[in-house]
């Protein structure tokens, strides 16, 4: 009783608040009316339950307990949920209070202890005796958990498992839950699963092998998918294709007969043009090795000391359908200066606050602001809220970290501190400041001097800090990270940017153990045949390594760009990560999650992207709290 009358306090000044906030800045007034009715139905239902006897009152509870979900009211939901005494609760009733207290530890970002509560073992013994629309809640609640888990494989396994069992209009967003699921999968992995698989399980894995394992070669795929449609023609996904492949044998007849590549090959950025014609020209050559078409190439030395646009528009006159390049921010500025391009463009490289760009303009770049953003997204599924920035001064590291903070406020979170070093030197006084740690030390001489004696005291680093980013070379890192240990923060989760690491080193990585990071595939995946034979004859350099990559996914992309920009679900696993289109026509870059333990990095499962939202449940959830009521 006192914690229903403690509900109904707290509930009221909740509510309250929440609706001045919604009647200032709702524009809607069907959804403020809304707001309004669910708050009056949640303190009726409250007074409701006082009066109830068990297990009426549960099962108000419950109610209650669903619709603080949806008002974002997660603490008096827990509150509450913690109130009900499940004892008292039939099976179907007990299913939807796990249901709704994972729901719950998911949006809290606690996903292990929700998939924990979806093993009860109450529950999952009398799975099989519940309602079909719990059934699916139960399923679906434990599918999105495997996702934020990083648990890939096991999350699509559940959603095949209820594909055929939901109501028409929830399979499409089912099926797309299914294949990004898969295409967060390795292909070796993928391979390893498709040979233990059957039924419409087996079709599915076929299916994410061909759109992974033919980037380069859209004959071969196209072949590929035309045998699956034959052997899988009753398979849930031949309804609609995923990810756009049924664009697949258009784009085929329908790619680019002559490409201009144009890169700088003399002036200061020739090693990168250089590298970037390497990668280009190294899987035009694979493709064709395998007997796949090829357009006809012929690259331009964007820096001969022409100017630009001409050479651009000689390209275009000596047949080039398609251009890639420039790879000059300054070159890549000219273009966005003409109204109208005559053929699609794949820029290497991209501009920022620099007006609209032409209709046929796609850029496609190695943006650190990128890594900085996923990372933000990262930390964030991983359930950090406070962070501390350590970045170099300068231009580059202000602009990487006001990246990571711009995305990391988005998502509600908050950059307690930033800690700026300017070399070696200034290393420890930077962190120590941003720790608080010189004010602690100087509370800790005020006690003495009060005391008048000397006293043991420990100094106390500040403890509204739950995470790190760190914009770091590795040696930097090697110095700052014993730093942070040294200073009281050694239980801090560190995270950085790419740049963190230069391969495996056992000795030499020790100090930077622990520190987790992303990178593109070409630099953490185990090599292809591509790889070793590029890594025989090129470079070593990994900024050049990176260069190679965008070269092949260069290639990749440019009989995609329609499928990427006409199909939102679309995208290309690259070399320099996963790819898609914005509504910018920028191509934006999924990267690999790793940390670093004993010197080497080691390649770690993350959550599924779409499932970055604080927003209640998921429609399954939805559909089995309307019928439940």
């Amino acid at each position: 009783m006192r914690t229903l009358l403690f509900l109904l306090l707290h509930l009221s000044v909740a509510l309250l608040l929440s609706a001045c906030i919604s009647e200032q800045h709702e524009t809607l007034s069907g959804q403020f009316e809304d707001s309004h009715t669910r708050a009056e139905k949640i303190q009726l239902l409250l007074l409701d339950a006082q009066a109830a006897s068990s297990p009426e009152k549960e099962q108000i509870k419950l109610q209650v307990a669903a619709l603080l979900i949806q008002e974002q009211q997660l603490e008096l939901a827990n509150k509450l949920l913690q109130d009900i005494d499940t004892d008292r609760l039939g099976k179907n009733h007990y299913a939807h209070f796990i249901v709704l207290n994972s729901q719950l530890k998911l949006l809290l970002g606690n996903y292990q202890q929700a998939l924990d509560a979806l093993a009860t073992p109450r529950l999952t013994d009398s799975y099989d005796q519940l309602d079909l629309e719990q059934q699916l809640a139960v399923s679906e609640t434990r599918a999105s958990a495997y996702a934020l888990q990083g648990q890939h494989y096991a999350s699509a396994q559940q959603r095949i498992y209820i594909d055929s069992l939901l109501p028409e209009e929830l399979k499409e967003s089912n099926r797309e839950a299914i294949w990004r699921s898969l295409m967060q999968i390795q292909i070796d992995q993928l391979n390893q699963y498709w040979k233990s698989n059957q039924d419409d399980f087996q079709g599915w894995i076929e299916l994410a092998l061909i759109a992974k394992d033919n980037q380069g070669d859209l004959d071969e795929q196209l072949r590929q998918l035309e045998h699956w449609e034959l052997k899988w023609a009753s398979h849930p996904a031949i309804e609609n294709m995923p990810g756009g492949l049924e664009l697949i044998k258009e784009l085929a007849a329908n790619r680019p007969q002559q490409i201009a590549l144009l890169v700088p090959l003399s002036g200061k950025l020739a090693p990168y043009g250089k590298a970037v014609r390497d990668g280009f020209i190294a899987a035009l050559y694979q493709t064709k090795q395998r007997g796949g078409a090829t357009p006809r190439l012929k690259v331009y030395n964007s820096d001969a000391g022409e100017q630009f646009i001409p050479l651009y528009y000689q390209a275009v006159a000596e047949g080039a359908e398609l251009v890639i390049g420039p790879l000059d921010k300054k070159k890549l500025q000219l273009l966005f200066d003409e109204v109208i391009l005559p053929v699609p463009t794949l820029a290497l490289n991209r501009v920022d606050n620099y007006g609209q760009a032409p209709e046929l303009l796609f850029q496609f770049g190695l943006a650190p602001q990128d890594e900085a953003s996923q990372i933000a997204d990262i930390a964030y599924l991983k359930n950090h809220k406070q962070a501390m920035i350590i970045a170099p001064k300068g231009e580059w590291g202000e602009k990487v970290s006001n990246s990571f903070a711009k995305r990391w406020q988005q998502l509600e979170g908050v950059v307690i501190v930033r800690s700026v070093f300017s070399g070696q030197k200034d290393y420890s006084s930077s962190i120590k400041n941003a720790l608080s740690l010189q004010r602690s030390e100087a509370r800790g001489k005020r006690i003495a001097s009060l005391a008048g004696q000397a006293i043991e005291f420990t100094p106390r680093r500040r403890q509204d800090i739950d995470m790190v980013f760190l914009l770091a070379r590795p040696d930097e890192a090697r110095s700052i990270k014993p730093l942070l240990d040294y200073h009281y923060a050694g239980d801090l989760p560190i995270y950085a940017s790419s740049r963190v690491y230069s391969g495996p080193a056992p000795k030499k990585n020790h100090d930077i153990n622990g520190i987790r990071f992303i990178d593109i595939p070409w630099i953490l995946n185990p090599p292809s045949e591509l790889h070793r034979q590029i890594s025989q004859q090129t470079n070593s350099n990994k900024q050049l390594q990176r260069m190679i990559a965008l070269g092949i996914d260069s290639f990749q992309l440019h009989p995609r760009l329609r499928q990427l920009d006409e199909i939102g679900t679309s995208r290309l696993y690259g070399n320099t990560g996963t790819l898609k289109l914005n509504s910018n026509r920028e191509i934006e870059r999924r990267l690999l999650f790793a940390k670093i333990k004993n010197g080497r990095a080691r390649l770690t499962p993350h959550a599924d992207q779409p499932t970055l939202t604080r927003e209640g449940y998921n429609h399954a959830n939805k559909t089995a709290e309307e019928n439940f009521w």
